[in-house]
């Protein structure tokens, strides 16, 4: 988790710097995350990433959040992460247009098939750096932008 080990006296944990930061998160849409994570940490966690991450955003714009510090702060140079298809929409687009402001989508792929347990779902990969680091144009399902 972003913060797995987020407590009132660690309200947000470090990650270890990293070349890169490659992830499948979990996919709790943000109605889910009460049931999935407990109410008390769904709280701390509202408030620990208030002015970053809409609460309404599924939990995966929570891992985006948190990888795109590490890019800012010099911690890592890139990250590439899975999401379902909704990173699209709504308070999960806002999240991740936000980031859009410090780091660059170089890449991304907005709708491929994933198999998780049988379950057949549509995914998101997105793929972003600080934005000085990459060299050639943006791509989206394999084409220039």
């Amino acid at each position: 988790m972003p913060g797995r080990d987020l407590t009132v006296d660690n309200p947000e944990p470090e990650w270890s710097a990293a070349d890169v930061v490659i992830g499948n998160p979990p996919f709790p849409g943000g109605k889910l995350l009460i049931k999935h994570l407990g109410d008390d940490y769904v709280s701390r966690m509202f408030v620990t990433y208030a002015d970053r991450v809409p609460a309404e955003a599924d939990l995966v714009c929570y891992w985006f959040e948190k990888a795109g510090q590490q890019i800012v702060s010099g911690k890592t140079s890139r990250a590439g992460l899975v999401a379902t298809n909704s990173i699209r929409g709504g308070a999960n687009r806002r999240a991740l247009q936000a980031a859009t402001n410090t780091r660059r989508i170089f890449e991304a792929w907005s709708d491929e098939p994933l198999v998780i347990d049988g379950a057949a779902v549509r995914v998101s990969l997105v793929c972003f750096s600080r934005g000085d680091d990459f060299v050639s144009g943006a791509r989206l399902d394999g084409r220039p932008r």
